[in-house]
């Protein structure tokens, strides 16, 4: 998908260091963008998860620990 020119930059006033110096930098900018949105990917913990079996009653269970404070 092209970009509209509207968002294009002219360097071309620019001596050639530093436009190599800002197009440096705009690969900077876009290989750290990369790394951040990958590094945005958070664990999911679906494959820890599972079923607690357990025979007793909870409102008493919770009550005992509330009552332990």
């Amino acid at each position: 998908m092209p970009r509209p020119a509207t968002n294009l930059l002219d360097l071309s006033e620019l001596p050639s260091p530093q436009r190599r110096e800002v197009r440096d930098f705009f690969q900077f900018l876009l290989t750290r963008r990369s790394t951040t949105i990958k590094s945005d990917v958070t664990y999911r913990f679906t494959d820890l998860c599972g079923t607690l079996s357990w025979k007793g009653d909870a409102v008493a269970a919770q009550r005992s620990l509330r009552d332990e404070w």
